[in-house]
């Protein structure tokens, strides 16, 4: 057995729903609340299981996850949480690192299994079942056999003989290999245990179902009902509301706010995600009532001499009228510390994900992701360019003025949202045009339109400071595109110009050379132009990075333009050049449009 471990952070959620990788067989549980598990060397547990929507009648899934008392980890995977596929249509697993039951790995025939002992150890290889026997497990589903907080038991399936456990252990066999791992004095005692343990799982089944049904019936609140919840100190000194972390949970009553609370928020910081110019973002954990129950967030830390840049972000954060489920969510803002030591606090979710130049550098897109990550991409700008809220109220237009790729964040649902406002603006109408002199050429080169780069933004007109953003939103666009493997071979991720220049960190010289004098734009490969939804998303792209600003589409027509994209369906056709030797680059495939969905 494996000494006593310390106690353990799970995910701990229940009636979540998994999104899950078809390929790798990865399902994200969706649980963002984290319980500290009670006793020394517990473990998480995560398990899926087929339910039925009341009222459409078809199958979906759902996760429970938590802690396991009294785990021994025997496993070598013990940071990963594979599960078995002992109970058809079941996948459960445990696992012994901090919040490691926040993934399930889904075991395919064939690939990706548990390793077993060799011939000679506890388990005889012929009293396993061969894997490519086992027939492949639809992704997303699995299930809670027993109670995950009762701990394993005599009656426990998963505990083999000896008390170890054995998470891919399933029995059948002839009696000859049993004879020569247990002896034949004990070849009966394992044929009784085959035999019952049919009529174990029939009753643990009827048991579950049972269960679900009084839980449909009888609700009980769920985990994510803490972002809506009064936080206090212990003395009740301060209240303040959570908001939609990672879009698990979504009220739209709940409103960007300061702390104006002598109490700081009991956070605790983690690990450090990324630090730019002006400030360095850490996880951390925010505390709910006690230590063993938090959410996780992001914490923004400007130092003392950034006051300013913290200032501006809070002021465009705090707006109540920026709530959107495509900007990131703001919590709160805080001042921390004196003197040199003085920190500043911007507090918002926390996306697992990250930023989108790091998950394009580690995936490449299907069409239906290229869709959505660049539909709500163009979305969240569009509502932060528009004078009305969801609801139709004024709301006051803000330019980002540093989109780019480092500054859009996936959720864990596959959408993105606009982050990182410390260069933002107020399109305010009624402010003199002498205020905004200054705010002309800002941003990162790489992503700057060409009026920025000049210096020349028409500050009469506010609608510059738009159409300055849209460019900049071109060049995430093409990006994604970029990593798009709809059309065959994608290549490693690069960021926008990359081949056109001989640095990754250009400056404003650089990029007027290229983007003025050479009027270039990062390049349409013709294999772009096979797939016609590609080739629609190139026209949209080339028509919001057009040389002329006011030529170019607004994000809102963008948003529209690539929503009717995500109506459709297209399929190949095979069709022949009528001139190869003029057009060598034709390709002798097209994609035409087949149908809406």
């Amino acid at each position: 057995m494996s000494p006593a471990r310390a106690a353990t952070s799970c995910r701990a959620c229940e009636g979540t729903t998994p999104v899950c990788d078809d390929v790798t067989g990865r399902c994200d549980v969706r649980c963002d609340y984290v319980k500290v598990c009670e006793g020394e060397g517990d473990g998480c547990v995560a398990s899926m299981y087929p339910v039925v929507d009341n009222q459409t009648a078809e199958m979906t899934y759902e996760v429970q996850t938590g802690c396991w008392p009294g785990f021994n980890f025997n496993n070598p995977q013990e940071d990963e949480c594979r599960a078995d596929d002992t109970f058809p249509g079941m996948y459960t697993c445990l696992c012994g690192t901090d919040e490691c039951n926040g993934e399930i790995i889904i075991p395919r025939a064939g690939v990706d299994r548990p390793s077993v002992p060799e011939s000679g150890g506890d388990i005889p290889p012929d009293f396993l079942l061969d894997p490519n026997d086992s027939p492949s497990p639809p992704v997303g589903s699995g299930g809670f056999p027993w109670d995950p907080m009762a701990g394993p038991g005599r009656d426990d399936p998963t505990v083999r003989p000896g008390g170890e456990s054995n998470h891919h252990f399933v029995g059948s066999s002839a009696t000859a290999s049993a004879d020569r791992a247990y002896g034949p004095d004990n070849t009966s005692v394992l044929i009784g245990i085959v035999t019952i343990i049919p009529a174990i799982l029939v009753l643990v089944l009827v048991i579950f179902a049972a269960y679900v049904l009084y839980r449909r019936r009888h609700p009980k609140t769920p985990p994510s009902s803490i972002f809506g919840t009064k936080l206090e100190d212990g003395n009740g000194n301060y209240q303040i509301k959570l908001d939609d972390f990672d879009s698990e949970v979504a009220d739209p009553s709940l409103e960007n706010t300061l702390n104006h609370n002598e109490e700081h928020l009991p956070i605790k910081l983690d690990t450090s995600v990324g630090k730019g110019r002006f400030a360095e973002v850490w996880k951390g954990k925010l505390f709910q009532e006690s230590e063993d129950r938090f959410v996780t967030v992001a914490v923004k830390i400007f130092r003392y001499d950034e006051k300013q840049s913290w200032q501006r972000e809070k002021d465009i954060f705090s707006d109540p009228a920026l709530k959107h489920p495509n900007i990131l969510d703001f919590l709160t803002a805080e001042e921390r510390g004196s003197g040199i030591d003085r920190q500043y606090w911007l507090i918002t979710s926390y996306h697992s994900n990250g930023c989108l130049r790091a998950y394009l550098g580690r995936h490449v897109l299907s069409w239906e992701q290229l869709i959505v990550m660049s539909q709500t991409t163009a979305a969240g700008l569009a509502y932060l360019h528009a004078d009305r809220a969801t609801d139709g109220a004024a709301k006051m237009p803000i330019a980002h003025r540093d989109v780019k790729s480092s500054n859009v964040l996936v959720k864990s649902d596959g959408t993105c949202c606009l982050a990182d406002f410390g260069l933002a603006l107020n399109l305010d109408p009624t402010i003199r045009v002498e205020e905004y002199a200054n705010s002309g050429q800002v941003g990162t080169p790489r992503y700057m339109a060409p009026e920025a780069l000049e210096s020349r933004v028409n500050l009469v007109n506010l609608e510059s400071f738009k159409q300055i953003d849209v460019y900049a939103m071109a060049l995430v666009l093409w990006e994604m595109l970029a990593r798009c493997e709809v059309t065959g071979d994608v290549a490693p991720y690069q960021p926008a110009y990359a081949d056109k220049l001989s640095g990754d960190h250009p400056g404003i010289d650089t990029m007027k050379d290229v983007v003025i004098r050479g009027r270039e734009r990062p390049d349409i490969p013709p294999g772009w132009l096979v797939h016609q939804g590609l080739c629609r998303m190139s026209e949209i792209i080339e028509d919001c990075w057009d040389h002329d600003g006011e030529a170019r589409i607004t994000a809102s027509c963008a948003e529209e333009r690539i929503n009717e994209l995500q109506k459709r369906q297209f399929t190949a056709i095979t069709i022949d050049s009528e001139d190869d030797e003029k057009e060598p680059l034709r390709p002798k495939t097209r994609y035409i449009e087949e149908t809406d969905v």
